[in-house]
């Protein structure tokens, strides 16, 4: 017959040995000690050192859970309505007492329903305001609990690309400590107990004690340095009769990773003597046994008794670490391989829950993060070349908008399924984010990598019919080559994603190996253009108007219009910088030609008001500008808004207009020929000559205000004004002087004959109605 209690079969092997051992026994144990050794203090010492490490783990385990749920999208989203359905799950009934979520300002959401205010609790004045990563409270009785019971919260921070979004609670009964403690065996008068800095019990053997009790309750004082425990040591031991008369010795160890807890281990001095017999009668037994017993107790004991528990721990640590491929063996006749069953049902089921997608039963980002160590470890031995490898569907969109979620859907699941057929052993695939897949692939070298790319983007450009709609999927990937050394795993993910962006960002439908020139500016860039994107759509971008005024008459003739961005994010990015992504993207085209229209439709309005000289100047870019279409769709807009050409400026800078200048010349003209008026804005800062200019088909200079701030103190800037002015009078072409500032400016450029001028001393840029104020105090 098996025996299948481990417990059993711990006893027949320990009868055996103390079948040998006894007699023995009589021999040896002679007389009492009557003294401490100091080798048994150490060893009772050390003894409390294992049990502190052991609640402690306990500790560590709560905090890995805590810190796996943190890192879920789900709660990464702080979108109440998704957390309401998904972490309720999580909590395990006997384990946690219930869950909770928090944003930034302490407002929660508890797994029993309640919205609750944690803003005066210690871990959110830890995570949220010191800015720890996570915490354990100490135990309190808190006012949405039971009132009786104490509570201890396990707390981590919920980051969101790096930005600290809110914080997930663990909330468990203070009853577990008790129960751990409970568990720690120390002979029969031995027991555990667990204090805090204060000296406040925090968990006893015997819950009768209770809550918050002092251990001066249970440690008489005494003058003794020697019995008054001292927190400040890390460990140590003292002896001390208790209010019975009782001597004891209690062993004390600082719990690592506690909210400065400290373990206590109090047994009789008595049994303690007995521990001592019994150690020193094992010493002088395991000599006179001789090797030939101890090994053959030693490979029984080690063979039917510690290997299998020794492999669980295995298993149960590489899970820890993340690996969630582990399998614990099932095959041990005991209660190990029971254990073993329901770890790895256990495991299974949370596999499913947190990292596989539920479309394409692939796994989830989280899965794929967590799984691609351990792949890429066992590919690192085969000297191959890795890569990984990221995904994305263009205009995804369009296919959701045609055939609804359903039919977007089952495109992903089409996809999915061709991507498996693609994945060789060992390699690894995921679905990354909406429309995106990502894959680890590996190949014997560098130009079979590429050529297997090509292979990939080839096979998922395919055509798919869904709901009578048949889709010719345009498919852009991103591939970064893993390091075999150096690059850490998570660096290659983000160096794959923004390989990715940079073919998208280049036309899509197109596969982009990473460049290391590819930097953190392209990151940030990407970001912007993609909330620009959708800025015209949404609204966000609108313009002011500079007042420009003619100096002879003091009063406005006009206005140039500046483009401005209403972001929450990037509300600060510099019209300049905004403009130079739009050039990046391409987005410049379709944002020029509404920066062309609002304009045209409020110079419109301003003409209907009765200010009908009103014209207004507008930046070109140089995209903008070389459009073969560019000089018909400023005609179609002066018509579609019904302003006389006459009103209408384009500035185009110096830069600018030097480059391809023959092709400049042709829409110049094209444009004067309509009555379009052309201004070269920054004149002065190129290597032109004005001279040159004289080709060009100009009516205004537009002076930089570089020179105009050096008026006063650089003699080349006003030298370099005067020559422009003079020399522009003489070809019949008006001047304007940006960046007027003070009055002393607008007298200087006034003796010297300059037409106009803009700038602050005049006024800032302003919004249509603040203008429409400025030109009735003009009237």
């Amino acid at each position: 017959m098996i025996i299948k209690s481990i417990r059993s079969q711990m006893l027949i092997y320990l009868l055996v040995g103390l079948l040998i051992l006894f007699g023995f026994l009589i021999y040896v144990v002679n007389k009492e000690l009557n003294r401490l050794p100091e080798n048994v203090l150490v060893q009772f010492q050390e003894i409390s050192k294992a049990r502190a490490d052991g609640v402690q783990k306990e500790l560590e385990k709560f905090l890995f859970e805590t810190k796996i749920i943190s890192q879920s999208p789900i709660i990464q989203s702080m979108e109440l309505g998704k957390i309401q359905n998904y972490l309720p799950h999580l909590v395990v009934e006997g384990k946690h007492r219930n869950m909770t979520i928090a944003d930034l300002d302490g407002k929660a959401w508890t797994t029993k329903g309640d919205y609750i205010d944690i803003s005066d609790q210690e871990q959110y004045q830890k995570i949220i305001l010191e800015g720890r990563p996570n915490w354990i409270s100490q135990p309190f009785i808190s006012p949405y609990a039971d009132q009786d019971i104490p509570i201890v919260i396990i707390s981590h921070e919920v980051k969101r690309n790096a930005e600290l979004v809110g914080l997930v609670n663990i909330v468990l009964s203070n009853k577990f400590l008790n129960y751990v403690v409970q568990s720690i065996n120390l002979g029969e008068t031995g027991y555990a107990w667990i204090v805090n800095k204060e000296g406040n019990i925090v968990a006893h053997y015997d819950q009768v004690i209770g809550y918050h009790r002092h251990i001066s309750e249970l440690i008489p004082p005494t003058n003794n340095d020697n019995v008054i425990f001292k927190q400040e040591e890390d460990s140590g031991w003292f002896k001390y009769k208790d209010f019975h008369g009782k001597e004891k010795f209690t062993f004390y160890k600082s719990i690592e990773g506690s909210p400065d807890w400290t373990l206590l281990l109090t047994i009789n001095n008595e049994e303690v003597l007995g521990e001592i017999s019994n150690a020193r009668i094992k010493i002088i037994l395991f000599f006179v046994l001789g090797i030939f017993s101890m090994s053959i107790f030693a490979f029984y004991y080690a063979t039917s008794i510690s290997k299998p528990i020794l492999k669980l721990k295995q298993v149960f640590d590489k899970a820890e670490t993340g690996n969630l491929n582990v399998v614990a063996n099932e095959n041990v006749n005991n209660e190990v391989g029971m254990a073993a069953k329901s770890f790895n049902k256990m495991l299974r089921q949370i596999k499913k829950l947190t990292y596989y997608d539920t479309l394409t039963n692939l796994y989830n980002l989280n899965g794929f993060l967590l799984d691609l160590p351990y792949k890429v470890k066992r590919l690192k031995d085969k000297d191959v070349v890795i890569a990984i490898a990221v995904i994305s569907i263009d205009d995804f969109k369009r296919i959701n908008s045609l055939s609804g979620y359903r039919g977007g859907n089952l495109v992903l699941k089409k996809l999915a399924y061709q991507l498996q057929g693609f994945i060789e052993s060992g390699e690894g695939i995921g679905r990354n984010f909406g429309d995106e897949f990502i894959l680890l692939l590996r190949e014997e070298s560098l130009e079979k990598l590429e050529k297997r790319i090509e292979r990939l983007w080839v096979q998922c450009r395919t055509e798919m019919k869904v709901k009578e709609n048949e889709y010719h999927l345009k498919i852009s990937i991103g591939v970064s080559i893993m390091d075999t050394y150096l690059t850490p795993v998570e660096d290659v993910v983000n160096q794959a994603n923004i390989a990715k962006n940079q073919a998208k960002k280049e036309g899509g439908d197109r596969y982009q190996f990473y460049d290391l020139e590819i930097n953190e500016k392209i990151k940030l860039e990407q970001k912007i253009e993609n909330a620009l994107y959708h800025a015209i759509k949404k609204k966000e971008l609108y313009l002011v108007y500079q007042p420009i005024v003619e100096i002879k008459t003091n009063s406005i003739i006009g206005t140039e219009a500046l483009i401005r961005w209403k972001h929450e994010k990037f509300e600060s990015v510099s019209p300049l910088k905004l403009i130079e992504i739009a050039e990046q993207s391409g987005f410049i085209i379709d944002i020029g030609k509404w920066v062309i229209r609002e304009a045209l439709v409020q110079t419109k309005k301003w003409h209907d008001l009765g200010h009908s000289s009103m014209f207004v100047s507008v930046n070109i870019s140089t995209i903008q500008f070389d459009q073969p279409n560019f000089v018909e769709m400023v005609k179609n807009i002066l018509e579609e808004t019904s302003v006389p050409p006459q009103f209408l400026e384009l500035e185009i800078t110096e830069t600018n207009a030097m480059t391809m200048v023959e092709e400049k010349l042709v829409k110049m003209r094209k444009l004067k020929e309509m009555g379009i008026r052309i201004a070269i804005d920054d004149f002065g800062t190129g290597y032109s000559s004005l001279a040159y200019f004289t080709r060009f088909p100009i009516h205004t200079l537009k002076i930089d205000r570089s020179f105009v701030n050096g008026i006063f103190h650089d003699e080349n800037a006003k030298t370099i004004i005067t020559t422009i002015i003079n020399m522009a009078k003489t070809i019949n072409i008006a001047t304007t002087a940006e960046g007027v500032e003070t009055p002393d400016q607008l007298k200087f450029l006034q003796g010297q004959g300059c037409d106009k001028v803009q700038g602050y001393f005049i006024s800032r840029p302003v919004k249509s109605d603040q203008l429409e104020a400025l030109l009735k105090e003009k009237i």
